[in-house]
């Protein structure tokens, strides 16, 4: 790439433009955007002169700061196009150079990242297959791919994704972003199930992005056992209300297993012939019927069958506040995993009870009392073993039966 002045006979300043001829022969020229001085510039090597001024030394670092990241960014685009096999033509260059120089928007193709994700969306929210849930964790996945594209300076072109740009997306996933195991995971996943989409559809060909590995690990997650639900069971909150109903909605979700999203919706409809029946908000093919026990009759009865509601966020901040009060203040090791590297620090238990943890631990329960797991299957709605093996948290007195028992 080379420069010139646009006006060189002028008697004060001159637009510089930029001139290259391409591999299909034909010249691109492209306005620097930088004036200077015509005395400054040095016709024969069309560059800026040196100069014993400072003032115009000044000027003269300006310019070439701009003429070398012109130069740069031209030859960054050359060896882009050409791993890539394509042909960098005159209107390819003048749209990337106006994203570069000029902000702005890079126009979309039919086949875009943008178009084809807005069509994977419309299409699953019509197929009714999708939770709210899922739709916003493809939406947090479709920001993190255009925060990806900030990063790298560069749009995604769909047709490109393939295992290596997996590796590269995935490295800044964990260096920048600091995703952990399961999180990434997941989003690998989530973009993985928006590509077989693009390649059923056409929109794409390459399917070598199969060869992505989905990686996730099992992390340590808290199970109440019968003693330690019974101890927040027990908790005297008549004078704070607030947390009362959400000890009280909790208590659902560990003597039936929900999920949060579906315990909290039961209400009178839902009961009929002593059993609690409700659609899944999950899984909507998944209708569930849980026998009431005396004790979710007693909450339900409590409350006018018909549970309060809250926000999920609220609802945990709530249950930490109320596993604080009941005690739950022993240290444990909460750790997470980076790339390769594991950090571990002490939190008091309480920090760690979610709304999941119900759901945990009424499985662990029935599972240690020993209820066979295609009984409590057939009640939390796990379709697969593997899944449903993953909540099952063994407690120390069961490892330690099992062990006296083999040791003896």
């Amino acid at each position: 790439m080379n420069f010139k002045l646009k006006t060189p006979k002028s008697q004060s300043s001159s637009l510089i433009l930029s001139y290259v001829t391409l591999k299909d022969g034909k010249r691109f020229v492209y306005s620097t955007g930088q004036k200077i001085p015509v005395r400054l510039w040095d016709k024969s090597y069309q560059v800026p002169i040196r100069t014993k001024s400072q003032k115009d030394q000044v000027i003269i670092n300006s310019v070439n700061l701009r003429l070398d990241r012109i130069k740069s960014e031209y030859l960054r685009l050359d060896l882009q196009y050409q791993k890539e096999g394509k042909l960098l033509t005159k209107e390819q260059f003048k749209e990337e150079f106006d994203i570069l120089f000029k902000g702005k928007q890079k126009k979309e193709t039919p086949n875009s990242l943008k178009s084809c994700f807005t069509d994977f969306c419309e299409f699953k929210n019509k197929d009714g297959s999708w939770s709210k849930s899922t739709e916003q964790r493809y939406m947090m996945l479709l920001r993190l791919l255009n925060d990806y594209k900030k990063y790298k300076s560069k749009a995604i072109d769909i047709q490109g994704i393939d295992e290596s740009w997996i590796t590269h997306f995935r490295h800044y996933c964990q260096t920048v972003k600091k995703h952990q195991v399961n999180t990434l995971g997941r989003n690998i996943g989530l973009l993985k199930t928006f590509l077989n989409y693009c390649l059923k559809m056409k929109y794409i060909d390459n399917p070598s992005f199969k060869e992505a590995a989905v990686n996730r690990e099992v992390t340590h997650q808290i199970a109440l056992n019968k003693e330690e639900i019974e101890v927040v069971a027990q908790l005297d909150l008549s004078q704070n209300k607030r947390l009362e109903r959400v000890r009280d909605v909790f208590l659902v979700g560990c003597y039936t297993g929900m999920r949060f999203s579906d315990f909290k919706r039961v209400k009178n409809s839902n009961i009929s012939e002593g059993l609690i029946t409700i659609r899944e908000v999950k899984d909507k093919t998944k209708t569930l019927q849980i026998p009431i026990t005396d004790k979710v009759r007693a909450i339900l009865e409590k409350y006018d069958w018909e549970l309060p509601l809250i926000s999920e966020q609220k609802f945990r901040e709530y249950l930490k506040e109320i596993f604080k009060l009941a005690g739950f203040t022993d240290l444990k090791i909460k750790s997470k995993k980076i790339g390769k590297e594991v950090y571990e620090k002490e939190v008091p238990m309480y920090e760690l009870i979610s709304t999941h943890t119900a759901r945990r631990s009424f499985i662990t329960i029935m599972l240690n009392s020993g209820v066979p797991a295609k009984a409590i299957m057939s009640i939390t709605g796990h379709k697969s073993i593997n899944n449903f093996q993953l909540y099952y948290k063994p407690s120390n007195d069961t490892l330690s039966g099992f062990m006296d028992q083999v040791w003896k």
